[in-house]
């Protein structure tokens, strides 16, 4: 249950860790000559906690049993007042938007769109939404749907308008619960991940000659690279502002994004390496029994390893190139 120590919570991860898939197993996956020998793969591993399916393009139920599995056990096993409470924010915010969006199209079937609940029930989110009274929820998020129910009783909201309002409350409030927490990893992890965010965002928007305004709106505040350096380099040149992000603690992942949007390519190399860099975050700690580290670590490489094993199924479903699957293989935890 919540509020139990990180010693004996470390000890119960430890023995998790042999339920990560080995490169061997996600290889195999990678290299199929079908959906279902795929599947068969996830069957071996007792994924989902031995969920099996009828029909194979239904694969996505068994990714979601195993998340489901992954963020039970989180909620079980994170000390009080740990910061490991933000990673599980992720999907209150999530559900939330998913409601909200529900809200404003009738007949949207909102079951689909939801992830398994976080911090926050998803009764009590839906709740919140439908009678417009946020009381139970965090400050960051009330304001947020507030801000929301504005714009929509002005007929002036979009998907887009959702995501971003509570993208920026999410991380708003991310951040003030890593304050409270004090732990440098969780920290760390929630700031890069920003600059990260924001850098993408930045050579998206670039991509589509997206005005100086509509960037600004995208921008979430809180990275180690502020606001400010960003606005000022986004008229500038890529391979100026390759140059000038280089000295950040990012800077080499920063230009292989640069040079992947230079070559008008998609940013997958950049994402990659944005995902093993926060997981590594965690993993260089992983024996510190004392520390947040290995719980976090272990959660942050399973939902790395099922969103691996998302694109892979779902490329092996498209009949994608075998070169497609590989540049998008992420490394491995374990």
């Amino acid at each position: 249950m919540a509020g139990q120590s990180l010693i004996y919570s470390n000890a119960r991860v430890k023995s998790m860790e042999n339920s990560l898939l080995s490169s061997e197993k996600i290889t195999r996956m990678a290299y199929s000559d079908s959906l279902s020998e795929a599947i068969k793969i996830l069957y071996e591993s007792n994924y989902g906690g031995g969920y099996t399916i009828d029909n194979p393009y239904a694969y996505g139920e068994i990714l979601r049993a195993e998340e489901e599995k992954v963020t039970n056990f989180l909620r079980e096993a994170m000390p009080d007042k740990s910061g490991l409470q933000t990673l599980l924010k992720v999907n209150d915010y999530h559900n939330a938007k998913a409601y909200f969006k529900a809200k404003c199209v009738k007949g949207v079937e909102v079951s689909n769109m939801l992830l398994p609940a976080g911090n926050i029930d998803l009764a009590v989110i839906e709740e919140a939404v439908q009678k417009q009274d946020y009381a139970k929820l965090q400050t960051q998020m009330a304001t947020g749907l507030k801000e929301l129910e504005l714009a929509l009783a002005e007929d002036n909201i979009s998907p887009r308008l959702i995501d971003i309002t509570l993208d920026k409350a999410m991380y708003e409030d991310i951040l003030l619960a890593c304050k409270k927490a004090n732990v440098k990893s969780i920290t760390k992890y929630w700031r890069h991940n920003i600059d990260f965010i924001n850098v993408s965002t930045m050579l998206r928007c670039k991509r589509i000659n997206a005005d100086i305004t509509f960037f600004k709106e995208n921008l979430i505040a809180g990275g180690e690279i502020s606001d400010y350096i960003l606005e000022n380099l986004y008229k500038e040149s890529y391979d100026i502002l390759a140059e000038k992000l280089r000295y950040t603690t990012i800077g080499e992942i920063i230009a292989v994004g640069v040079n992947e949007a230079k070559a008008d390519k998609g940013l997958t190399q950049y994402e990659v390496l944005w995902d093993n860099y926060l997981m590594n975050i965690f993993k260089e700690d992983r024996a510190d029994v004392f520390s947040v580290a290995p719980i976090a670590g272990f959660f942050i490489a399973k939902k790395i390893e099922i969103k691996m094993c998302r694109m892979i199924l779902t490329c092996l479903k498209n009949r994608a190139d075998l070169q497609e699957i590989k540049a998008r293989l992420r490394g491995f935890y374990a």
